[in-house]
This record gives structure tokens, sequence and C-alpha cells, in this order.
């Protein structure tokens, strides 16, 4: 049971000592607010043999409810299905203030709309680039490709975007959370069906242990059901029942592939059997072919209606066969999920150019769209460019040389893993040349909140741990970039990522991180 008196509250959990499944009536009463949640898990769980019998029951859930990855080992059996493993998550659900939670949501359909109009604005795009380009071949080679469908012309104007917006909550010196974006992903947006069971699993714990596991606690968490939604508006926009949708995986192994099967079936659900879906990895471009007068892109001969795009083209270095399977996709009358345009405007350069005066009302130039334009500003963190040699440019630079753990030097990349961190952030702006200098830009160093959980992995012992969090808050739009018609704009699921609080980076994928949900107070 919880109560919430003002600020504070009372959490009396109804166990702690387990006999097989059942749970002891022990009360164990917490008291305080942020104190309080964020070693709640360590009250919760009171000795060994309870640890053991919670992980236990998590593991099989997870197996029994298919919250599940392919194994790396798959790849010695010709990328086949034969063997899985429980996928990486918290014990239980993180602490997470329920207002920062509410503010995350609240702005992101504002978030959706403004990269979408990003997107559509290839002036914007082109000059934004114009000093990255210099140094930074990969991303030469995509704005290259937006460069020449723009100048071709535009073959389908429909697009769909997913988008992932990463929060912190910083501490600050008053020892109070604000939220701040760490980064936007609008390229390739995977696991989403497993988010949503990460959710469910974690109803499943604090029930098992006796905590109010509603939804004003355990939010909701449905992205996954809106972008099959999606998808099936986009094929539908198509107009061809025999065409297919398409999803680019980004290698040939995948350990989401469970989560792809769950959207192909629910795609074949929600159509009446009608959506075919095909998969296909950047290597395997040859299988497509773009009709020189229709621009009708066909996958073995089969009519492409969708594009879904897995791999991230920020965040995957693709050879330049792999760019020119990147090339046909975009030049035909397929509706990409997203269009590549779309997928270049959440670089960390685009992040950093909004943090300047002025340029978030290029995007919302309305006076009834202040208080939008107030309440996206309020997540940046302190953002700089790197590409002026003037006198704020180069204080700036030299205090991150002199003051390296107050910044994180950042590149245009997604999927984590090239930013540099304390005095790699020093170094680094001593050897860059001006050029490479101007390809990365100076990120405010956050200090996000911590609290202690157990990480449950596969073939390991769980261990309580002092982590942070990162949340993701989904967003989907669909929409017509010529003339800016959005058919859908809405917020549905979010997921939170958790690390070790020593650790610089999480992704989940690399296994620093695992996933996890937040606990609202």
């Amino acid at each position: 049971m919880i109560k919430i008196n003002g600020s504070s509250f009372i959490i009396v959990f109804l166990l702690t000592s387990f006999r097989g499944n059942a749970v002891s009536h022990n009360h164990v009463a917490i008291e305080g607010t942020k104190e309080a949640m964020q070693d709640y898990i360590e009250n919760v769980v009171k000795n060994e043999r309870e640890l053991r019998e919670l992980s236990q029951f998590a593991i099989e859930w997870s197996h029994n409810h298919a919250l599940i990855v392919r194994t790396s080992g798959t790849q010695i059996l010709d990328y086949k299905s034969d063997t899985a493993e429980f996928a990486s998550v918290t014990l239980l659900p993180s602490p997470f203030p329920r207002k920062a939670f509410s503010q995350t949501l609240a702005v992101q359909t504002a978030m959706n709309l403004l990269y979408f109009r990003i997107a559509s604005d290839y002036d914007f795009l082109m000059d934004a680039y114009k000093d990255v380009v210099k140094s930074d071949k990969h991303i030469r080679a995509l704005v290259s490709i937006v460069k020449d469908v723009h100048e071709e012309g535009i073959k389908q104007p429909y697009t769909v975007m997913i988008q992932r917006a990463d929060y912190m909550l910083n501490v600050r010196d008053n020892h109070d959370y604000e939220v701040k974006q760490v980064e936007v992903n609008c390229g390739s947006i995977v696991s989403l069906t497993l988010d949503r069971k990460i959710t469910e699993l974690h109803r499943a714990m604090l029930k098992k242990v006796g905590m109010d596991a509603s939804d004003r606690f355990v939010p909701v968490n449905k992205a996954a059901e809106e972008f099959i939604n999606v998808l099936y508006m986009a094929w539908k926009q198509y107009d061809d029942p025999n065409a297919i949708v398409v999803i680019l995986t980004f290698i040939d192994f995948s350990p989401y592939k469970f989560d792809y099967t769950h959207i192909e079936l629910e795609l074949a659900r929600v159509s009446d059997g009608q959506i075919k879906v095909e998969y296909l990895s950047l290597r395997e471009g040859k299988k497509l072919s773009l009709d020189p007068e229709t621009f009708t892109l066909r996958l073995n001969g089969r009519v492409v209606a969708v594009v879904n795009s897995g791999t991230s083209a920020l965040g995957y270095i693709a050879n330049e066969a792999e760019m020119e399977t990147r090339r046909t996709i975009e030049r035909s009358n397929a509706i990409k999920a997203p269009s590549l345009a779309i997928a270049i405007s959440s670089s960390k350069k685009i992040q950093q150019l909004l943090a300047n005066p002025g340029v978030l009302e290029r995007f919302f130039p309305h006076p009834e769209d202040a208080q939008t334009v107030a309440a996206i500003r309020e997540t940046f963190a302190g953002l700089w460019g790197l590409e002026h040699d003037d006198q704020k440019t180069q204080n700036r630079i030299k205090d991150a040389i002199e003051n390296p753990r107050n910044y994180v030097l950042k590149p245009n990349r997604d999927c984590g893993g090239y930013n540099f961190f304390d005095e790699d952030v020093a170094i680094k702006l001593k050897e860059f040349t001006p050029d490479e200098r101007a390809a990365h830009i100076l990120m405010q160093r956050l200090h996000p909140m911590q609290y202690k959980n157990y990480f449950l992995r596969p073939f390991n012992e769980p261990e309580l741990n002092v982590v942070t969090g990162e949340l993701g808050v989904h967003g989907f739009l669909m929409g017509n970039m010529l003339d800016g018609t959005v058919l859908r704009n809405v917020q549905q699921g979010h997921l939170l990522r958790t690390k070790l609080a020593h650790v610089n980076e999480g992704g989940v994928i690399e296994g620093a991180g695992v996933g996890d949900s937040p606990y609202l107070f």
C-alpha cells in the first residue's frame, strides 16, 4: 500500500520471506521520499534465499512470455533461432520521479513535429552539415544521398518517423533533479516488443513482493502496438494490397529477431493476412531492383510498399555497396520508415544547433508556439559547436581541456560507444585538426540520479549495484515531407536503460546496460 501526502509517502511491504511461492506477512515500512525510493529494492529483498527465488521466477517468466533474444552463439548455426536466452533486465523496476516522467511524455509530440520539420527543411540540413562533411566520410556519404534524391525529385513524400528521445535526471547542486535530454534517435528503433514485456515482467515482480503494480506506479507501455499501427497505416497509404513490407536488419545476425517476428505476425493479423514481411540486410542490396520509370522498388520481383529500417544510418558505418543499397531505397517510391533525411535529422550536430538562440523558432514560428518552444528548450543540456574559431569557441575549448570532467565530446553517431569522456576529452581536443573538431560537439556532463538495483544477465549471479538510468520516450509520426501534412503524431511507450553508475556508456546491445522500467514516485 502506498500513501502520498504532499511530498512524502509511506510504503508498506507485506512480505520479505519466501516459502516456495508463498510470501510471509512480515511488515516493513519505508518512510521518506527520494532517499527511501533510491534504496527500496534493497529493503524488499531481505536475504540470499529471496534473491535466488525472485531471480529464478523472473527468468522463468521471461522464457514463458518471450522476453528473450537470440544468443550470439546462433551465428555458427547459420543465423538460426535454435537457441535463445532471456533478455538482460533489472530484477525490479527502478525509481523515477513522476513529475519528471510526465514532463518527458508531455513534450514528445512536439519533439516528433520538430524533427519532422527539420528533415523536411532541405536548406537547413545542408547548412547544418557543411562543416561536418569535410572530415566525416560517413556523414558525407549520407548527406550526398539526401542531396541527390532531393535534386532528382522525391518520388515518395510520405514517411514514417519512429523516434526515441533519451533523458537523464540530472542532479543539481541543491540535490533536486532536472530532466535533461541526452540525445534524440530517429533512425532505427528496435526492441519495442521487449520494452512492453519488461514492463509486464516488472508488474509481475512487484506483485510477487507485495507492492502496488497499478498503472499509477508502473505506466502503461504500448510502443509496439503503435509501431504496428503506423506501419499498417503506411502500407495502406501505398495502396497496393499485393505489396510487401521489408524490414532492413542492421546485420545478418540480429539478437532481436524474435521481436521482428512478433511485428511480422501482428502486421499479418491487423491486415487479415494481407501484409507479407520480408527481411533484408544492407549487404543483400542486389536482391533489390528499381524501375527507372516508375521508381517502384522490388525485392526478388515483389513490389515493396514500406521499408522499415532496423539499421541506424548514423550508427552503422556502411561500406560503398551498402550505401548503394540505401541510395536505391531512398530513390524509390516505397514509403520509408524512416526516410534518410529523417535519419540524419537527429545527429548530435543538429541537437547542438537547436540549442542556439532562435533556431527552435525557425520550426515553431508562430506566437502561439511560444509555450511549445519553451517546453522543448527546458529539456536541453548545455551544448556547444566547435566549427568556429572565434574567441567564444576558443574559451569553451580551453575550459573543456582544463576541466574535461565537466563535458562529453560527441561525434555524429548513434548507438553509443563513440563518445569521449574525462581525460579523453582534453586529449582529443588537443589532437583534432580544425575539420575534425568541427565534426564533434561538446555537451554538458550530466550527473544522473543514482539508486540500487539487481542486474539479471544470462549465466551471471544477480548482484546489488549502484546504478543510473536513461529514460527513452517513444514517439510516432506519419507525414508528407513535401507539403508538411501530418497524418498521425502520437507519444506512446517508453523504456529505461540502466547501467552501473561508474560506467560512462551503457548500451544494452553492447552488454554494459540492461532493460528496465520506471517505478513512479
